[in-house]
């Protein structure tokens, strides 16, 4: 019978935290709350994506300014950086107007979802990473999605402008809806979640 693991215990209760704050959208919070119930049920199918990609040299980069943090996000920041050698990691290799070279350039850290260091279908907790000026694809799903940013960045929401949340702050994207991410003269770092 599968046991979570204690240091992935941690990260969902960092994670749960600041899916939680003010500064997430409303329906952001009430998305991450259906996500993080069904996450009291551990499931696994011990589904591994193990293959590291160029653009996870850049993690140890992206958290540095939050390690020292002794809020929400340092916590969330000290247990990536425990859980770095068993991410499930993944790319996205399709969407328009991406940068040229975005798939060197950005890395999926899947922790609970198809693939993760919990794998399972039915919800998706991860983070995404951008190395410096990067633009990540426009893409879009059914399920609905959350964000918190843990570094600066931009995002834009179907045919709207560019707008950065701010450190700590969120953003809830509807089912369907077209969106993308770029990163500036640093890393980009964002948790998310998806109830599939």
């Amino acid at each position: 019978m599968y046991q979570r693991h204690e240091n992935l215990k941690q990260f969902i209760r960092a994670a749960r935290n600041l899916f939680q704050v003010q500064a997430l959208p409303d329906a952001g919070r009430e998305l991450a709350v259906k996500v993080f119930e069904r996450l009291e049920q551990p499931s696994d199918d011990g589904k591994r994506n193990s293959e590291r990609y160029p653009a996870c040299e850049f993690l140890d980069s992206a958290l540095a300014p939050l390690l020292d943090n002794t809020a929400g996000l340092g916590d969330l920041a000290r247990a990536i950086k425990v859980l770095e050698p068993t991410i499930g990691w993944q790319r996205r290799t399709s969407g328009s107007n991406g940068s040229k070279d975005y798939i060197e350039k950005h890395v999926n850290g899947m922790i609970c979802g198809p693939g993760g260091m919990e794998s399972r279908y039915d919800i998706q907790l991860g983070f995404s990473l951008l190395a410096p000026h990067t633009r990540y694809p426009d893409h879009q799903h059914p399920p609905e999605e959350a964000y918190v940013l843990l570094s600066a960045g931009e995002f834009r929401q179907r045919d709207g402008d560019w707008f950065d949340p701010g450190i700590g702050g969120g953003l809830h994207n509807t089912p369907s809806s077209l969106h993308a991410m770029r990163s500036g003269a640093t890393p980009l770092l964002a948790l998310w979640c998806l109830l599939v």
